[in-house]
């Protein structure tokens, strides 16, 4: 995904660029498939909160270069722990960001899926990514400007040259370039290995599970709900139910270990939750898949350069509503002699 956004930037700006990816486009094995994620400004830290804003606006820039709704400003609520709440409302205020605090009565009937018990924070600016209408749009449009797409090819080494540039080898072309952008996820700690000093990082495979609605022709809101293991959800079109999930609770594994197996009891934590929490859904998924997050310590991103090496992992589980912000940046630094 974050590639993807790197190269549709390249290419609009003229930039002689391949986009290299092992797998095929749209594959499973890693952070970006699925139909739908969650677009928010609603973060406690000031500095997500104004990217958030900034990637808005190129969201909107990629909408009309692709002629298509690709975010869908449903709203957005966070509820639940007030304590993990309330740093939001601070940060939203502190950057005028409009937003209201409604009680749990009114709240339960602007929003009848949910059983609220205390007040919720609602952002009108949240919404959905339709997911793999991006990366497919991003992908199409980079070519369209000039871009290679080189599915089924993988990338085995990084050979940094003399005359300042880097030797990128693998299963299928190589390549010589000024710069490479590695946007390689749970794979980059391997692929870098010995070339760039990484923070820690750390992979974890999540659960996603799918609920039908009981309430027809509802729209939903992209929501948090805040706790010890915080839930999050939104309505995924397609699917014709709502996507509920844990964040940041599944087990560590690697991207060449990882299993695609769904851990009984987070399913069943899950299946309580929207029995208890969410009267909207029937508590019995209908689709259940995974993917891996790959976390660093404090849950930040890693967006820098060494060298003829740009890095653009990891984006530890939230990065995907960054992407057209994240592929500008790291497109920018790519750029840069």
């Amino acid at each position: 995904m974050t590639g993807s956004a790197t190269a549709w930037w390249l290419a609009r700006w003229g930039v002689d660029v391949a986009l290299v990816e092992q797998f095929d486009s749209g594959h499973e094995r890693g952070s970006s498939h699925g139909s739908t994620r969650i677009f928010r400004l609603a973060y406690p830290d000031p500095l997500y909160v104004d990217m958030a804003r900034q990637a808005l606006a190129l969201w909107r820039e990629l909408e009309d270069d692709v002629d298509a709704e690709l975010v869908s400003s449903t709203g957005g609520i966070d509820y639940g722990d007030w304590a993990s709440v309330q740093p939001i409302v601070d940060a939203l205020n502190a950057a005028a960001v409009p937003h209201e605090i409604v009680g749990p009565r009114e709240a339960t009937e602007r929003w009848p899926g949910f059983v609220f018990e205390g007040p919720v924070l609602h952002q009108p600016d949240a919404g959905r990514i339709a997911a793999a209408d991006v990366v497919r749009a991003l992908q199409t449009r980079a070519a369209s400007k000039g871009a290679r797409l080189a599915f089924g090819e993988t990338v085995r080494g990084l050979v940094p040259q003399g005359d300042g540039g880097i030797l990128v080898t693998g299963d299928g072309d190589s390549y010589r370039a000024r710069a490479v952008v590695v946007t390689a996820g749970a794979w980059v700690g391997d692929l870098l290995c010995g070339l760039v000093d990484l923070p820690p990082l750390r992979v974890t495979r999540e659960q996603v599970f799918h609920f039908p609605s009981r309430i027809e022709g509802a729209e939903w809101p992209s929501y948090i709900c805040h706790g010890p293991a915080p839930v999050y959800g939104l309505r995924a079109p397609g699917r014709e139910g709502v996507k509920v999930a844990e964040h940041h609770t599944g087990p560590v594994t690697t991207a060449a270990t990882r299993t695609f197996d769904i851990d009984s009891a987070a399913r069943a934590r899950v299946v309580d939750h929207v029995a208890e929490r969410m009267p909207g859904l029937e508590p019995v998924p209908t689709s259940e898949t995974t993917c891996l997050y790959t976390n660093t310590p404090d849950s930040s991103f890693v967006i820098e350069r060494h060298g003829p090496i740009v890095v653009g992992s990891a984006c530890s589980g939230h990065g995907f509503k960054f992407a057209p912000l994240v592929g500008r940046r790291l497109a920018d630094l790519a750029m840069r002699r």
